[in-house]
């Protein structure tokens, strides 16, 4: 599993942070397709690649946003169309989960109660009509 940190500052040029003064959210994508996929996670003044997540993998970044630049408006990509915009507020749960689904669309976030499904489709099936018997 590979983790990184990214800091969203209204300036780049910023000072420390002091500790109460974020809001920081872990985010963790899995990718349940049978692809590699390189994440990106854009936030208002920036875009920045987090680093790729393999197939049927995980990646995880923790996003820690300056409690004066919220509510922050932020969307992840995940490749091929895959993405999912998302807003950190106060409120902000600690962790959020996002999956790649096997069709390629990027879904979240997710709460630690919440729960994803995969599904498949494996096409119908066809079952032949046999000949009708006339019952005397």
């Amino acid at each position: 599993m590979r983790t990184r940190t990214l800091l969203v500052l209204a300036s780049l040029a910023g000072g420390a942070l002091a500790g109460g003064c974020t809001q920081k959210v872990d985010i963790t994508i899995l990718n349940h397709t049978d692809v590699s996929r390189t994440v990106q996670l854009s936030v208002p003044d920036e875009t920045v690649t987090l680093g790729a997540v393999g197939p049927n993998g995980r990646l995880s970044s923790t996003l820690a946003v300056k409690k004066s630049d919220l509510p922050a408006s932020c969307r992840l990509s995940a490749g091929a169309g895959a993405q999912q915009s998302f807003t950190v507020t106060e409120d902000s749960p600690s962790k959020w989960w996002f999956h790649v689904t096997a069709s390629g669309q990027l879904a979240g976030p997710y709460g630690k109660d919440d729960v994803h499904v995969e599904t498949e489709d494996r096409g119908t099936i066809d079952v032949p009509v046999g000949r009708r018997m006339k019952l005397k």
